[in-house]
């Protein structure tokens, strides 16, 4: 029986052998359906725990320690966390689970967030000044919190700090003094989930978070910074460059700096013309 098992079509000898970040993104994604959108409503007593609750994640758990894979990662003890909840459902105790609280902004910390977001614009001339890379580390990272559809995990970076590196990049301005963040995405985890097929607009959004975050921590940080795409041909040049797989592709590309300008922030039609109803 236990060879029967399978996962989007996957037997348990395929989920064995596929690659790590294949086998990662099966594992959030089962993580996130079968037990994440679930066990609140569980545990507030509006939904009974359906049979079986959590077994298909705790499978696939059970095969990434099986294949010696790293547990320590935050989005595996995050896995593991959801998993050993939903067993503690199903045997009838209490959930270890140690949920974030929920806590508003002050009126202070709001105006502060408001004055981000509104303040947030394009630079595109910088000073000869190197950026810490400790700074670029928290852009980064920034970009990594941002929301993604379904707990996928896909988003890579590329950080070129040479000319020679950022003249791979078809870019509409000047590229001086500037660090460039190269937003990538390992395909084959949507491929691996079929999301390429059942929901291919959730592969753009996801990266266009992405560099969201990145923008708003870098003005946050005194940065400037100029959120851009680039096409195929972009894609071919960096991955020949970079020898990356043929399924790691680039989206977009930010370019950071200290800012040599002062602009004019872009406005925006009200808020009444923009409400449809």
């Amino acid at each position: 029986m236990a060879e029967e098992f399978k996962v989007h079509g996957y037997t348990l000898d395929q989920l064995r052998s596929m690659p790590q970040d294949q086998l990662r993104a099966i594992l959030h994604e089962r993580t996130h359906h079968t037990i994440e959108v679930l066990i609140y409503r569980i545990l507030k007593g509006r939904l009974e725990p359906p049979r079986g609750f959590g077994l298909v994640a705790e499978r696939l758990l059970g095969l990434w320690r099986e294949r010696g894979l790293p547990l320590d990662a935050p989005d595996i003890e995050w896995c593991a966390q959801l998993v050993e909840a939903a067993r503690a459902i199903r045997e009838g105790r209490q959930p270890p689970l140690e949920p974030t609280p929920w806590e508003s902004f002050t009126p202070e910390e709001a105006a502060t967030v408001e004055r981000l977001i509104r303040g947030r614009k394009s630079i595109r001339q910088f000073k000869p000044e190197p950026i810490p890379m400790e700074l670029v580390r928290r852009v980064l990272e920034a970009g990594l919190w941002a929301p993604q559809g379904c707990n996928v995990g896909a988003t890579r970076f590329l950080v070129l700090t040479s000319p020679e590196e950022q003249r791979l990049v078809s870019s509409d301005i000047p590229l001086e003094n500037c660090v460039m963040v190269v937003v990538l995405q390992e395909m084959a985890m949507y491929q691996t989930l079929g999301f390429d097929k059942m929901v291919p607009q959730n592969i753009y959004y996801d990266a266009a978070a992405v560099a969201d975050h990145i923008c708003l921590m870098a003005h946050c940080l005194g940065l400037g910074g100029c959120w851009l795409t680039h096409g195929e041909e972009t894609q071919r040049r960096l991955r020949e460059h970079f020898n990356l797989s043929p399924t790691m592709t680039s989206r977009l590309h930010i370019v950071l700096g200290w800012p040599d300008e002062e602009t004019v922030k872009s406005g925006r039609m009200g808020l009444d013309e923009a409400l449809l109803n």
